[in-house]
């Protein structure tokens, strides 16, 4: 039962750093990246942003689920850290570790279920941006 617990928690861990990395992502589309330089953006020239038309209000809600679903990922890893902690301290209390293996169980299938739609969602903005 620990090496199912072991593995559930690694697995967890591993989905939730992808997801969070993924939502703090630098775009490299976007001017004034820290040391990135974008050929199509020219602050000197009057609308010489020819990279940037079109895809704004796009990005800009692609970005905003991305964060969300790192934000949510971030706050499942916490819980499943949470459940982990209480079923480490409970000194033989069966009660106690049962309730830490049920925290962690939900924080596993909630994890899962963010990276699922973190998929679907870049799977519908993939089909919008081919479309257009």
């Amino acid at each position: 039962m620990l090496k199912k617990a072991g593995h559930a928690i690694v697995a967890s861990a591993v989905a939730a750093t992808v997801m969070i990395g993924d939502a703090f992502a630098v775009s490299t589309t976007t001017p004034g990246g820290f040391g990135q330089q974008n050929s199509q953006y020219n602050p000197d020239v009057p609308g010489a942003q020819q990279g940037l038309q079109g895809d704004g209000l796009i990005l800009t809600i692609r970005n905003g689920i991305n964060w969300l679903l790192g934000l949510l990922g971030l706050i499942a890893l916490i819980v499943l850290l949470w459940g982990g902690f209480q079923m480490v301290t409970a000194a033989g209390d069966d009660g106690k570790y049962k309730k830490g293996f049920q925290i962690l169980k939900q924080a596993g299938i909630g994890l899962l279920f963010i990276g699922l739609a973190w998929l679907f969602v870049s799977l519908i903005f993939f089909v919008i941006q081919s479309i257009t």
